[in-house]
Parts: structure tokens; C-alpha cells; sequence
């Protein structure tokens, strides 16, 4: 079923204050005096760069995630967003997040991202993303920096495979 026009209106325009606000003020900005995992990410064809750094606990929760680089708006936007979304979050819970995130913005059949693992409405904004579809790389290459940091992958992550 089609969104009504005024819905999907406001959709756009939360998505273009939201991308501009945290390209311009990103939260978590910088590289941590510790970090525990790091992983490195690049899109090519973009020209975007992020470096990921998180700490986990002993109870496997995400106790801080930090991020640094350089990109376009969107990159900058989603890996902001991406920090304040998982911190505090359990490994696993924040794991399967990211699967349903970069699976919802990549597919052109998306099943709906299960906002029972987490519940954000900022995240819910990106979505708009799918309206440029050159541009879904540039917002989900953070996410998948993180999880080359979970794994302690030491390969630089690519969008192009």
C-alpha cells in the first residue's frame, strides 16, 4: 500500500534535516584514547572513508563507539546515527540490527527492519536513502565497518565486492 502523499512528504523532509544535522554535527566524532576493536571502510566510488573503534564489556554490551573520517553527507550521517544507535546495545542484538539495516536499504523488496531489536525513528529516516540508489552504499558502509569491528577483521571493508 502506497504512502499518502503528505506521509511520505514528511518522511522526505525528516530525511534531509536528519542527514544535514548530523553531517554537520555528528555524535561520536573522533578517535577514543582506547578503543578495543577498530576496522577500517572505504566506498570507492564515493570516495568515503570511516574508521570505527568500539569497546565492549564484559557483558557483551557496546559500551562505547566512536568513528572518524571523511565523506559525503550521507556517509557522515549514517555513521553518526549508527554510533547512538548501537551504544549501550548487546553484541548480538546489535549485530542482527545491522544484518536487517544493510539488507532493508539494499533490497528493493525489503522486509520491515525489526524495530523490536531496537527502537529508533531516526533510523527509520534513512530509509529515504532508497530514493537514491547510488547513495545506499554511502549509508551503509559504517554499519558494515562495524561489523568488520566485531570480528576484529584487520581487512579494510569495501562497499564494492
Amino acid at each position: 500500500m502506497k504512502k499518502s502523499i503528505p506521509e511520505n512528504k514528511s518522511l522526505k523532509e525528516l530525511y534531509r534535516k536528519l542527514i544535514i544535522n548530523h553531517a554537520k554535527h555528528p555524535l561520536n566524532f573522533g578517535k577514543p584514547e582506547n578503543e578495543s576493536l577498530f576496522a577500517e571502510g572505504i566506498n570507492p566510488l564515493c570516495g568515503d572513508k570511516i574508521r570505527v573503534y568500539l569497546n565492549i564489556d564484559e557483558n557483551n554490551i557496546i559500551d562505547k563507539l566512536h568513528f572518524e573520517g571523511t565523506g559525503c553527507a550521507i556517509s557522515i550521517a549514517s555513521a553518526s546515527l549508527m554510533t547512538s544507535t548501537l551504544t549501550n546495545i548487546n553484541k548480538k542484538k546489535a549485530t542482527q540490527y545491522v544484518f536487517s539495516l544493510i539488507n532493508n536499504l539494499s533490497q528493493t523488496n525489503p522486509s520491515k527492519i525489526d524495530q523490536s531489536i531496537i527502537n529508533s525513528q531516526e533510523i527509520e529516516a534513512l530509509e529515504g536513502v532508497k530514493n537514491f540508489p547510488s547513495r545506499i552504499k554511502c549509508a551503509t558502509l559504517s554499519w558494515q565497518t562495524f561489523l568488520s569491528a566485531l570480528q576484529n577483521n584487520n581487512k579494510i571493508t569495501t562497499t564494492e565486492r
